[in-house]
């Protein structure tokens, strides 16, 4: 699966979410999200699985950062020559992200991309039209994809992609 198909199921999965309720705080919006994803794993690559908040450990990972959800293959010697390979995907999410938040969350996207060889990085701000892409570092753009997703004033999910 490439990473425009993966974005395609992660923007499908975000719209999917229409509870005003879950738009209120970022946990409950990352829950929903993984449920909403987990819902769509027959479109995830073969043998992928979804992990929130899943402990990238300095010993066995090169870094200590704990991504809100990734979507990769659970590392098997046998399958994988490393531990960088079968990743996907790592997501950063943030409500209403400002620029100090969001350039927060880029780090960890970077440090996670770099050091894992995750081919995409995705950030998502809830309840909020405004993406952030222009606050990606240049040399990382063409890795991480901005969206932002809030309720139009109908209750309708949006998506905005930068």
């Amino acid at each position: 699966m490439d990473s425009k198909e993966l974005l395609t199921v992660i923007a499908t999965a975000l719209t999917s979410i229409t509870d005003p309720h879950y738009y209120e705080d970022e946990r409950g919006f990352q829950g929903e999200l993984y449920a909403q994803l987990r819902l769509r794993e027959m479109a995830l690559p073969a043998g992928a699985l979804i992990r929130e908040e899943y402990q990238k450990r300095l010993t066995e990972h090169g870094l200590r950062l704990r991504p809100d959800i990734i979507v990769h293959e659970p590392y098997d010697p046998v399958r994988h020559g490393g531990r960088n390979e079968g990743n996907h995907a790592a997501m950063e999410l943030k409500r209403r992200a400002t620029v100090g938040t969001a350039a927060d969350a880029f780090t960890n996207l970077v440090a996670i991309i770099e050091a894992l060889d995750y081919p995409l990085g995705v950030f998502i701000n809830i309840d909020s039209p405004k993406t952030w892409a222009e606050s990606v570092p240049e040399a990382h753009r063409a890795r991480i994809v901005c969206l932002a997703v809030y309720l139009d004033g109908n209750g309708k999910p949006l998506v905005v992609r930068g």
